[in-house]
């Protein structure tokens, strides 16, 4: 989940192994591999929320762009503020490292790192990103993700995308799950059909108030 009033700290300072440009990702990473919907399973944060203020059924959906960049559409539901899902934008820019990518979420200019760490492309997906790094090269303030193709992820492949998420000298204890049991998309496709119904009869009410007009100048 991106939304976060704040970035999550990290608390392992000090060790070698903990300095970020030590962390490598997806050996021979493949972008077009990975392009398409994403579910996310759990989202790194040492922030407290309450299970009722976590965004549930939350998806990543990357699309490749004309220039090679990424459009990645986000949906879920807000419980706080929203009843249907929500759908928002963000782009994902290519770097000189395949699986760096920077990201403008919700594109409103700000970039920050998202790199992909580990990945099979048809299973499971660890994503990272280091927002403020000490002078020590240690990360400040980390967010991580864990992905999934489907709506649940294997024991054994949830045990994989730990391992990765512990040399990354993240606390497991501080991700949060995300519920998925009522995928958005048909969601998405309704509220879009009555944007559209409602577009339609908004033009037809302005066609009609002009003509209306039109008439009302005749001789």
């Amino acid at each position: 989940m991106f939304d976060c009033p704040c970035y999550q700290i990290f608390s392992g300072v000090g060790s070698q192994g903990c300095r970020v440009d030590s962390f490598p990702v997806q050996d021979h990473f493949d972008t077009d591999k990975y392009l398409g919907k994403w579910y996310e399973m759990k989202w790194y944060s040492e922030v407290y929320f309450d299970d009722s203020e976590l965004f549930q059924d939350y998806t990543h959906e990357y699309i490749r762009k004309k220039g090679g960049n990424l459009t990645v559409l986000h949906t879920g539901r807000d419980p706080i503020y929203l009843v249907d899902c929500f759908k928002r934008q963000s782009t994902l820019y290519l770097t000189e490292t395949p699986g760096k990518f920077m990201i403008d979420e919700k594109n409103q200019g700000n970039l920050s790192d998202f790199w992909v760490i580990m990945t099979d492309y048809s299973n499971y997906s660890v994503a990272y990103g280091c927002t403020t790094q000490q002078q020590d090269g240690t990360c400040l303030k980390a967010r991580a993700w864990v992905f999934s193709r489907k709506t649940t992820l294997a024991d054994d492949l949830s045990q994989e995308a730990d391992d990765q998420l512990e040399k990354l000298c993240l606390n497991l204890t501080s991700f949060l799950v995300t519920r998925q049991t009522n995928d958005c998309t048909d969601d998405i496709k309704r509220s879009t059909a009555r944007r559209a119904q409602l577009t339609i009869h908004l033009m037809c009410f302005t066609i009609l108030g002009f003509l209306l007009q039109l008439t009302l100048l005749l001789p």
